[in-house]
């Protein structure tokens, strides 16, 4: 399978495309293949000879190119049942309702690949330049996915042409940085100031900066806690993994300079991601937004830009399934600096003052961002308001909002937290001009595994959640069944229509050591359904741009 997704395999593809005709994508989830890893993707081709008639889309000569390609295949039996299919109904996704690897097959699986095609993909996934017969061939789940991707073509900017705007770097390899050149060392504790601070991919998820701490003993990849972010302090930083091992000045010496803005890379507000993505996982792309002080090792990417603007509007677009549905597509296990440059760029003014406000409550959790706050604050902020109608959801929030930071200008609670990401989906959505079925069509077949969530996240009548059978979130409420270390569990109160109930935790997050701490949730409780908040914040974005 690699043909189709290596950068440097375009001259092989294009002796490749004219002889293939049909190309299945599989992923070994089902274990036909006990002795390869389940998450390894293989393929079966059918060649024939080379084409040379006329063939639509065709420029300058150009063969003859013409095959059936079908992604995110389970096991052989589907693609019979793609093409014996008549075309009715919804697409199965990648996941049933029952969180099952969805086998079902249906006609508009069926990609027919033809030059105009390969043209499309090679605009969205290759260097700029690149010939349509050297393309890469994206994990496109369903002709309704392709007319999204068309969408995504026809966007007239992308970040890549801001060359020279925008810096990225890796930081710390941890082999060299390490063992050889000694700039950072292996110790987990609490940093003293944020140039103490050094990031581990574990340490944020989507929009949240603050998602988990270290344990103090960190040895393992599940040695993390969630952070209640009701509770933490103006001034707070989480455990590091790694410090300096060597003089300030030095550390600074060997720290990346962004030329363009002749400033260190650590003085600057920056977007991190993660490198690794998981494809079959909640999210795929993982931003958040830091400020001045933290470095970070090769897990994450870090991305300063010389304009504050074109730094918060990529965090819209990268805090949106809209963008991560783009980078599932893409197939990759990797994600660099590259890869972000073929993201569009947003130019209207409307979806970019409410995105940059929703971004700016997400991120700006500590007084660490009280610039960034400052600096990109506007009166207009407090006549903001939600686009749905919850008590969790006070639009008293936004009137309350100061120039100055304080502790009251982020979102903490996780109901209005998920509200604002979601908010974010829709204006990315109609910033590039995808429709609502389109919006909810990619969360349907791209996001199995965060729809699984969502329909078993549970909420208090406070905003926090109370059950969750998100992997994501381990200890955040009370686990499904009672235990001999929580008395109580979610069977034995999910029915309660009023009163509350509490859980006492022992919480381990904080500089002043372990603290026994009693959270209480006011029933009656719910969960929300995704699809549906779309709609109603589809029609109130509608008449709030008429």
């Amino acid at each position: 399978e690699g043909i189709y997704d290596d950068p440097k395999g375009g001259g092989f593809r294009e002796e490749v495309y004219p002889r293939l005709r049909y190309h299945f994508q599989f992923q070994n989830e089902l274990n036909l293949f006990a002795e390869v890893d389940h998450h390894a993707k293989f393929s079966v081709n059918i060649y024939a000879s080379y084409q040379t008639t006329d063939n639509a889309g065709a420029e300058n000569g150009e063969p003859h190119v013409s095959f059936q390609h079908l992604a995110n295949l389970f096991t052989p039996s589907t693609v019979d049942a793609c093409f014996n299919h008549e075309g009715y109904g919804p697409v199965p996704g990648i996941k049933d309702d029952d969180n099952k690897w969805n086998v079902r097959g249906h006609k508009d699986r069926i990609i027919s690949c033809g030059l105009e095609e390969l043209r499309l993909f090679a605009r969205l996934y290759d260097a700029e330049g690149t010939p349509p017969l050297a393309a890469r061939l994206p994990s496109v789940h369903s002709r309704q996915i392709v007319e999204v991707l068309r969408k995504f073509a026809a966007q007239p900017r992308r970040l890549g042409d801001l060359r020279g705007k925008y810096y990225s770097t890796v930081m710390w390899d941890e082999t060299n940085a390490v063992k050889k050149t000694h700039t950072i060392r292996r110790r987990t504790c609490f940093p003293a100031d944020p140039t103490q601070w050094i990031l581990s991919g574990p340490h944020f998820f989507v929009g949240n900066p603050f998602y988990k701490t270290p344990r103090a003993k960190c040895t393992e990849k599940g040695h993390y806690d969630i952070l209640d972010l009701t509770t933490l302090p103006d001034d707070y930083l989480p455990r590091t993994n790694y410090v300096p091992d060597c003089d300030p000045a030095e550390y600074r010496r060997r720290t990346p300079v962004f030329k363009r803005a002749n400033i260190l890379v650590t003085d600057c507000y920056r977007i991190l991601f993660r490198k690794m993505l998981s494809q079959s996982g909640e999210r795929t792309y993982i931003p958040s937004l830091y400020p001045p002080g933290p470095s970070h090792i090769f897990a994450a990417v870090s991305i300063a830009f010389l304009e504050k603007s074109k730094l918060l509007q990529t965090m819209i677009l990268s805090c949106s399934i809209v963008i991560d549905f783009f980078v599932k597509t893409t197939g990759k296990s990797n994600f660099t600096s590259g890869d972000i440059s073929l993201f569009p760029i947003l130019n209207e003014q409307d979806f970019i003052r409410i995105g940059t406000n929703r971004v700016l409550q997400l991120s700006c959790l500590t007084a660490h961002y009280a610039s960034l706050w400052q600096e990109c604050w506007n009166d207009d902020c407090r006549l903001d308001r939600w686009a749905k109608t919850d008590p969790r959801l006070p639009n008293s929030f936004f009137a309350n909002l100061t120039p100055t930071w304080n502790r009251n200008c982020a979102l903490r609670t996780d109901y209005a937290r998920r509200q604002a990401l979601v908010e974010i989906d829709v204006l990315a959505a109609m910033a590039l001009d995808l429709t609502l079925e389109e919006l909810k069509t990619i969360y349907r077949v791209q996001f199995p595994v965060m729809r699984q969530y969502e329909a078993d996240t549970w909420y208090d009548q406070n905003g926090r959640i109370v059950f969750t059978c998100s992997k994501g979130l381990p200890g955040i409420g009370f686990p499904r069944k009672k235990t001999t270390i929580d008395p109580t569990g979610w069977e034995d109160i999910k029915d309660m229509q009023s009163s509350t109930v509490s859980r006492t935790i022992i919480d381990d997050t904080q500089p002043t050591g372990p603290t026994e701490r009693t959270i209480t949730y006011q029933a009656p409780f719910d969960r929300c359904n995704r699809e549906k908040d779309y709609e109603v914040i589809w029609k109130a974005f509608l008449e709030r741009f008429a």
